[in-house]
């Protein structure tokens, strides 16, 4: 997967700002993430540099994801660590979710091989159900 390191920064850079902001714990997250994937102690200047000149306005998720569709099982690997940054900010946010649906779908993932990953929209309609019962929202 190493070859394929910066089309993954910008998957995970894509991540952060689905929600539209990049935290500070997201970029530590993406940071934490990339070390462990090439093996080092600090990333490579064409990687920081990504950081600097990404851009989620022009960013293409479905071109990356279709990029990475020949890795195999590793490409829940990558879903994995797009998860990881989602999650990293403690929120949870549809619009992360939808991007993390649509990575996996652009890797050529079926819905069942990431449903673990993902929000249940079954559930969230289910507790709007059970608050509108019991406080009438």
């Amino acid at each position: 997967m190493n070859e394929h390191v910066e089309t993954i920064t910008d998957l995970l850079l894509g991540a952060a700002y689905a929600d539209k902001r990049l935290e500070g714990q997201e970029k530590q997250k993406i940071r934490e993430l990339l070390l462990k994937l090439i093996g080092a102690e600090a990333l490579p200047e064409a990687i920081e540099s990504r950081f600097k000149s990404f851009s989620p306005a022009a960013f293409d998720v479905a071109a990356a994801g279709q990029r990475l569709a020949d890795l195999g099982p590793e490409r829940r690997k990558v879903l994995e660590m797009v998860a990881a940054v989602s999650e990293s900010d403690e929120e949870i946010d549809l619009a992360e979710d939808r991007y993390l649906r649509k990575v996996g779908e652009a890797m050529g993932l079926a819905d069942k091989q990431f449903r673990d990953l993902v929000v249940d929209f079954q559930e969230l309609d289910d507790l709007e159900g059970i608050l509108s019962e019991t406080l009438g929202i």
